[in-house]
């Protein structure tokens, strides 16, 4: 019988995210022996000038259907954005001293996701590295793009810049991006348009029961499984849900890796 691998990646994208869902995932991880990829925007939350010149829709992955926010929190991003990273320090550290893979999710989320065509990537990027090498002592060589959004130049970049994992695009199986010394580790179980798997069947309607069945079906269909959530809204709002996904894992045997792990294993000698 096939081994099956399962990875989880978690995007930690908001203040209030890495405040209330960040310490109930690494909890849950500890609790079950599980360890997880964690990628994070290094910074922090868009100021108003950003927000009003990266206004557009989003190209390629859905916007967030389901309310995470209320109104006096958006009101105080717009007014007051915060340095989540800088502010959460604590916390952040403890995803790398229990044993899980912290990498970099570009410098400012917005202004990826709607400006790439526009943004210095070379500088955003050495932005991201030098502060995430100033605040946890190590050089990150793991990326995962904001809303997978990705090209020629940001690869290209990426190499030369010493990234060996991402996490960005389609496939079935990890493989080496031709030309580089980048593997690409692809989230096989997604949503339409690359939206996270459990929220999307949330916002049609699914019950946290049809979600569970839904998910235990495709990882014993795939013989790697990875799927990818929010600090926002699955580690909020689902971790009930996760906590059972956590002990099918368990009962079932799957072997659960990180990202970093899965691309080792594609290429030993990173």
């Amino acid at each position: 019988m096939t081994k099956k691998i399962f990875a989880l990646r978690i995007d930690l994208e908001s203040f209030k995210g890495i405040k209330k869902g960040l310490p109930k995932i690494l909890d849950l991880l500890k609790k079950y022996r599980i360890k997880a990829s964690f990628y994070i925007p290094m910074g922090g939350e868009s100021n108003i000038l950003e927000l009003i010149r990266y206004r557009k829709e989003l190209s390629n992955a859905t916007e967030r259907k389901i309310k995470v926010l209320s109104k006096i929190e958006m009101l105080r991003m717009v007014l007051f954005p915060k340095d989540f990273v800088r502010e959460n320090q604590k916390i952040l550290r403890r995803i790398i001293l229990e044993g899980h893979e912290l990498g970099i999710h570009g410098w400012k989320h917005r202004a990826w996701t709607r400006g790439l065509e526009e943004i210095n990537i070379n500088k955003h990027l050495d932005l991201a590295i030098n502060k995430y090498k100033k605040i946890f002592g190590v050089y990150p060589d793991s990326f995962a793009a904001p809303a997978f959004n990705t090209n020629k130049k940001v690869i290209e970049i990426l190499d030369r810049k010493k990234i060996l994992v991402i996490s960005d695009l389609e496939g079935e199986k990890p493989f080496k991006i031709k030309g580089t010394g980048i593997i690409n580790v692809p989230i096989t179980i997604n949503g339409e348009n690359n939206s996270p798997i459990i929220e999307y069947l949330a916002t049609k309607g699914c019950s946290d029961n049809e979600i569970i069945n839904y998910l235990k079906e495709k990882i014993k269909e795939n013989k790697l499984a990875t799927i990818y959530i929010h600090d926002i809204y699955e580690c909020v709002n689902k971790i009930s849900l996760l906590e059972n996904l956590f002990v099918f894992l368990k009962k079932n045997k799957i072997q659960v890796k990180t990202i970093r792990q899965i691309a080792k294993n594609e290429n030993p000698s990173n």
